[in-house]
C-alpha cells in the first residue's frame, strides 16, 4: 500500500472524512489573524472566572486517584445533573461534549438510506455529521419571522425520517422556540426529535422537565457556554427513561472521573455560575442597544451569549476591516432566510467597547 491507497473503499472513506473539516479547525488562527487579536467569534463565556474554575479543578484533581475506575462518580454526576435540571437521574446520560452526542445519536438511529430533517439556518454540525454517516438531510427554512415552520417540517417527514434536529436557542439566529412547537413535532412525527439547548441558560428556560415525558424527545446540553468550560468538553442529554437508559448503556465511560467530580463541585457552586449568566445577559442587552443605535445595521434579538447582525455594507468587507483592526468575529456567510450576517460573542464591557468603536469607524 506504499505510495498510494490500493483499497478503493478506504481511499473514498478517507476522502469523505477529510471533507468534513470539523468546527475546531475553523477557529485555528488563520494567517491574517493577528496573534494578539480580540477573539469574539467562538461564543466563549468571558464572564466565567478562570481562577475560580482552576481552584475547583485543582481541588478535585488532588483528591482523585487516576489509576482507578470510579463508576460511582458517574452515578453521583447524574444525580447532581438531575437536581440541576429538575428531572430523574435515570433520564440523563453524559458525554465528552455535546458535539459527540450529536454524532452518537446520528449513528444510533440512522442507517445509510434513512433521512433526517433540520431547520436552516442552524448549527452546521448536524448537516455534516448526517451526510458523513451516509444519511439524507432535508433542510426546512425558518419562517421570515424566524419562527419554526412546524407544518413544513411535518410535511417533509416520512417513514424514512429518523431524526429531527432543532437548535433552541438557535445558532446563529439567537431566537428560542416554544414548547408547543417542539411538542407538536414529537407528537405528530414518529422520528426522534433532538433539541440542542447549548445556549439555554441565557434564554427563557429549558424544556427538559417536559421532554423526558415524551418517548421520542432528546434534549442535548453543554457546559461549554454558561459554565465557561469550553476547554473541558462536557455535555449531557435528558430523555425519557427508556430511551436514556438504552443510550447510556452504550456510552458508560465517556466522561473521566476528574470531569465528573469537577462538574459536581461546580454545580454545588451554581450561585456563582448564575452570576456569570446574569452578567452576560446584562451586557448582551447593552450590546444589542448599542448596535441598534448604529445606522446601517439590522440586529437580531438574542437569547444566547452572542448577537447576530446584518450590515447594509458588504458583510465580507466589514469582517475584513475588523480583522485589520485586530478584532475577530464570525463571518456567517450568506444564510438562508436572513442573508449575509455576522455574529459577535458578548464579551466583557471593554471588549464590546473596542468592537463597537471599530465597527462605528468602519461604517462611518
Amino acid at each position: 500500500m506504499s505510495g498510494k491507497y490500493r483499497i478503493d473503499w478506504l481511499a473514498e472513506k478517507i476522502k469523505a472524512l477529510h471533507s468534513f473539516k470539523g468546527s475546531l479547525l475553523s477557529y485555528v488562527n488563520p494567517p491574517e489573524v493577528k496573534s494578539n487579536a480580540l477573539r469574539l467569534d467562538k461564543n466563549e463565556n468571558f464572564f466565567a472566572n478562570a481562577g475560580f474554575l482552576r481552584n475547583i479543578f485543582s481541588k478535585v484533581l488532588s483528591n482523585t486517584d487516576l489509576r482507578l475506575y470510579d463508576p460511582e462518580a458517574i452515578v453521583n454526576l447524574k444525580e447532581s445533573l438531575g437536581e440541576y435540571i429538575g428531572v430523574p437521574c435515570e433520564c440523563i446520560g453524559v458525554s465528552n461534549g455535546s458535539e459527540y452526542l450529536i454524532d452518537f445519536i446520528i449513528k444510533s438511529f440512522m442507517g445509510k438510506n434513512d433521512e433526517a430533517v433540520c431547520i436552516v439556518p442552524s448549527f452546521f454540525v448536524y448537516d455534516r455529521r448526517i451526510l458523513l454517516n451516509g444519511g439524507k438531510l432535508i433542510k426546512i427554512p425558518l419562517k421570515d419571522d424566524l419562527s419554526l415552520d412546524v407544518g413544513k417540517v411535518l410535511d417533509n417527514c416520512s417513514d424514512k425520517t429518523k431524526l429531527i434536529f432543532v437548535c433552541s436557542p438557535n445558532n446563529p439566529t439567537g431566537n428560542q422556540f416554544g414548547w408547543n412547537e417542539i411538542e407538536a413535532l414529537a407528537e405528530k412525527c414518529p422520528a426522534v426529535v433532538v433539541v440542542d439547548e447549548a445556549y439555554v441558560e441565557f434564554g427563557d428556560g429549558s424544556i427538559c422537565s417536559k421532554a423526558v415525558k415524551k418517548e421520542n424527545l432528546i434534549v442535548i446540553r453543554t457546559f461549554s457556554k454558561a459554565f465557561g468550560l469550553a476547554g473541558l468538553r462536557f455535555g449531557f442529554f435528558a430523555a425519557h427513561e427508556d430511551l436514556a437508559s438504552a443510550l447510556f448503556e452504550v456510552i458508560p465511560y465517556t466522561v473521566s472521573t476528574v470531569t465528573a467530580r469537577f462538574v459536581i463541585e461546580l454545580l454545588g457552586n451554581f450561585a456563582v455560575v448564575q452570576n456569570w449568566i446574569d452578567e452576560v445577559k446584562k451586557e448582551r442587552e447593552k450590546l444589542i442597544g448599542e448596535l441598534r443605535a448604529i445606522d446601517g445595521i439590522e440586529v437580531f434579538d438574542s437569547k444566547t451569549n452572542f448577537v447576530t447582525f446584518k450590515p447594509k455594507m458588504n458583510a465580507n468587507r466589514v469582517y475584513r476591516r475588523l480583522l485589520d483592526k485586530g478584532i475577530v468575529i464570525k463571518n456567517l456567510g450568506n444564510l438562508p432566510v436572513v442573508g449575509h450576517c455576522l455574529r459577535v460573542t458578548v464579551g466583557l464591557p471593554y471588549m464590546n467597547a473596542r468592537f463597537l468603536n471599530a465597527l462605528k469607524d468602519i461604517l462611518a
